[in-house]
């Protein structure tokens, strides 16, 4: 884990440093601001430190839950139901397409095609007048 420490500890020293050119350069820019300045760098520093202890905490959960066995069989089973939800989707959008179109899945086996209930088919018979 110290390798994620010391590259997250990297980042925010290089902001800092960053930072703190920043602030040089204003209070060269201004002789009188040189305390909204120092506050500035201040500020600067502070967000850098609390993003990389963010960013850390982050990445640590995400390592331990990767390295968890009940979270392993969690994603699993999360992502054998998104394949079967996309499965089932891609399956009942085939059969809609071919009820539209008039197919049925038989009659690629030549089996015969029926329409859907009230679809071509008179609901009554003719009456006699």
């Amino acid at each position: 884990m110290s390798g994620t420490q010391d590259a997250w500890s990297e980042v925010g020293e290089r902001f800092a440093s960053w930072g703190k050119h920043v602030a040089e350069r204003y209070k060269e820019s201004s002789g009188s601001a040189r305390e909204a300045a120092k506050e500035s760098q201040r500020k600067l520093e502070e967000a850098a430190h609390d993003i990389t202890d963010v960013l850390d905490r982050a990445f640590t959960a995400l390592g331990d839950t990767i390295r968890d066995q009940t979270a392993k069989d969690d994603l699993k089973a999360a992502v054998k139901a998104l394949g079967d939800a996309v499965a089932v989707t891609v399956s009942e959008a085939g059969d809609q397409v071919r009820r539209r179109v008039g197919t049925s899945p038989d009659a690629d086996q030549g089996g015969a095609t029926t329409p859907d209930e009230g679809e071509g088919t008179d609901p009554e018979p003719p009456r006699p007048a």
